[in-house]
């Protein structure tokens, strides 16, 4: 009898254990999702954005090694899904690791490794940031990312544009008013068309959530915050981000499968848009940025009464919408495909018949001309109002890709090295003044990374979304109005990397492939528990994860470190300044930065000669950064090596020709 009662004592055990385990499996499933369709996506972009767009290099590198620590320990315990992501994910993946592969090949004959190594971690944590918002989420979870990408940029959208009436509020970071151009609207991107090109990939995200969003009031506060989204885009003074929003648009009323219930919307949310800018551009102080004047703060308090009106009206009318078309009230307007296309000839026909009436190809003609002519510094800072949008100055990018061909052209398979574009250009350019990216992501990636590098960067930003948008039109009809969306989001990024250099602010390429996982998810059926973790794929992971996070880390620290010792030689604090210096070249012992930074604390010592023979390592380590040859000769000079100082100033001078600080008649040479 004993052994009975205890065998149904460990059966009763078993089946708690058992119910146990089940419950805990059902709550997974519940919170899973959450986390991974809502609060992951929100949290990423909104703080990334927050944190200066995830441009430095620690906060990029801080982001990309919790990403790869999270897949590490997920797959590990068997978290994720890693089996069942289908095809086009493991598409996606592919095309990530082949460019993150080609861009560690090129540290074989980059200019600058240290430069390359910096471009190495980004693309890793890229890669990190689409394998977690792949295996995060599952089939069907496109509408979830939508509405969580869409609200994070709308958040931070409202935000800078609060920055802007209220400043006190949201005081932008120290150094921001140092800027050329503060008076442009940049806060918390740190770069106005950076903004303007956030909100361009927010709005069509936006658009969709107030008309497919699942409760009423939701759609209402979608609609409410596109006007306040396009106030801030107007104050960011961006052309490139208005024809980004432009050409977001027109792609998601191109694909949109229902136009005519979006319009409404649409029709409500530009008008009250149209009030807001128009309301904007009348106050001039606003406008100029003058946030510190009596006259700002009186007009701020008056567009922020006018922006709490429009947008609380805009989201009482979009609710009023949604209500009428969920209890079928009023007309239901219907329009054949055949009528669409008709009509969509029409207006085409129309428009060119109205271009040549009014002489578009020659005002076209023209502004390209105007477009390729080099910007003086008085018409750069000149441009502080609204005008400006009417210039269709490149403001220097024709000059820019110029040389990005030139350099693809010296190395047309290869490329001359990753992030070693402003060594060509101060070498090459034909203009002054300091430029560090070739304002393209194209460009730069044709001229750093040759035409493999082009293929796998055009693969990626423009080839996959389509083409795993169709698949997912294809297996799943209903995710359409979905996909229209993320692709106007993808054309809004396409265009700007185009013009601008969005590649470098993080929180745009990593808001772009969380949608791009979105999409590939979207065209995956099944969902198959069993499979979810396989001992092959955990086994796998573990060594790819570290690799990466090493990857990811080592430039982070040695950055880190430079920034240390820099702080602690400005106190005077110079043995820890010289420990930093030397901790970061045992990190990175090929880079020039570190031993620059150490020539410069020994000098301060009053070491010349160990200052002397840390300088000739960086000009070794980064034969064509003409900074590290002025440092040289100034060193030199001071040791009383004359021929030494004229020979690495002239070097400095050949890499940097028309640097005012080495003009030798000002020089007095």
């Amino acid at each position: 009898m004993s052994q009975i009662a205890a065998g149904r004592v460990a059966s009763a055990a078993t089946l708690r254990a058992t119910e146990t385990k089940n419950r805990a499996r059902a709550s997974l499933a519940r919170v899973g999702p959450l986390l991974g369709e809502v609060v992951l996506p929100f949290t990423l972009v909104a703080y990334l954005a927050i944190a200066g767009g995830g441009y430095d290099v620690v906060i990029r590198s801080e982001v990309g090694i919790a990403v790869w620590w999270i897949l590490l320990l997920g797959t590990l315990v068997g978290a994720l899904p890693v089996a069942r992501i289908g095809r086009a994910g493991w598409i996606g993946m592919g095309l990530l690791a082949a460019l993150l592969a080609w861009t560690g090949l090129a540290l074989l004959w980059t200019e600058s490794a240290e430069r390359t190594m910096v471009e190495f971690g980004r693309v890793a944590m890229l890669l990190g940031v689409f394998a977690l918002a792949l295996f995060a989420s599952r089939p069907g979870s496109l509408n979830r990312v939508i509405w969580s990408v869409g609200a994070a940029i709308a958040t931070v959208s409202v935000l800078a544009l609060i920055s802007r009436l209220q400043p006190e509020l949201i005081p932008p970071r120290p150094g921001m008013e140092l800027l050329s151009e503060a008076h442009r609207l940049s806060w918390p991107l740190d770069y106005w068309n950076g903004l303007a090109a956030f909100v361009a990939m927010g709005i069509p995200l936006v658009l969709h959530a107030s008309a497919h969003a699942r409760s009423v009031i939701l759609q209402g506060l979608a609609a409410s915050a596109i006007p306040a989204m396009a106030t801030t885009a107007f104050f960011t003074l961006s052309r490139g981000g208005a024809g980004e929003i432009a050409i977001a648009l027109i792609v998601l009323l191109l694909l949109y499968p229902r136009r005519l219930a979006l319009l409404p919307t649409l029709a409500l949310t530009g008008f009250g848009s149209a009030i807001l800018i128009a309301g904007a551009a009348q106050r001039d102080a606003l406008e100029s940025g003058l946030i510190d004047t009596a006259a700002a703060r009186a007009q701020g308090d008056e567009l922020t009464w006018m922006v709490l009106v429009v947008c609380a009206g805009m989201g009482l009318c979009q609710v009023a919408i949604s209500l009428a078309r969920k209890h079928e009230f009023g007309p239901r307007i219907r329009v054949s495909r055949r009528a669409s296309v008709a009509a969509v000839g029409a207006a085409a026909a129309a428009a060119i018949v109205l271009a040549l009436i009014i002489g578009l190809p020659g005002e076209l003609s023209a502004r390209w001309g105007e477009f390729k002519q080099p910007t003086t510094d008085a018409e750069i800072l000149g441009s502080a109002d609204s005008g400006r949008l009417q210039s269709a100055s490149g403001r220097g990018r024709y000059q820019y890709w110029q040389a990005a061909i030139d350099a693809a052209k010296s190395k047309p398979f290869t490329g001359i090295g990753p992030g070693t574009f402003e060594y060509w250009w101060t070498r090459n350019g034909d203009l002054h003044g300091f430029v560090r990216d070739a304002h393209s992501l194209f460009f730069e990636s044709l001229g750093e990374l040759g035409l493999v590098g082009l293929a796998l960067v055009l693969a990626l930003v423009l080839g996959f979304p389509l083409a795993t948008g169709a698949r997912a039109i294809t297996r799943q009809p209903a995710s359409r109005p979905g996909v229209a969306a993320v692709l106007a989001a993808c054309a809004a990024f396409c265009v700007a990397a185009a013009i601008d250099w969005a590649w470098e602010l993080t929180v745009l390429p990593a808001a772009l492939f969380v949608l791009a996982a979105a999409l590939a998810r979207s065209s995956t059926s099944g969902w198959a528990e069993a499979d979810h973790h396989p001992a092959k794929v955990r086994v796998m992971s573990a060594p790819l994860a570290l690799a990466a996070i090493a990857i990811i880390a080592i430039p982070a620290a040695t950055a880190g470190e430079l920034r240390q010792s820099q702080v602690s030689a400005r106190a005077g604090h110079l043995a820890p300044a010289f420990e930093s210096a030397r901790t970061a070249s045992g990190l990175q012992p090929y880079a020039a930065s570190p031993a620059l930074q150490r020539a410069l604390v020994l000098e301060l010592q009053g070491n010349l000669s160990k200052a002397l023979r840390a300088a000739r390592d960086a000009t070794v380590r980064e034969r064509t950064n003409w900074r590290t040859w002025l440092v040289r000769a100034w060193l030199a000079a001071k040791a009383n090596l004359p021929a030494e100082a004229v020979a690495a100033y002239r070097e400095a001078r050949e890499l940097n020709p028309r640097s005012q600080i080495l003009d030798e008649r000002k020089a007095g040479r």
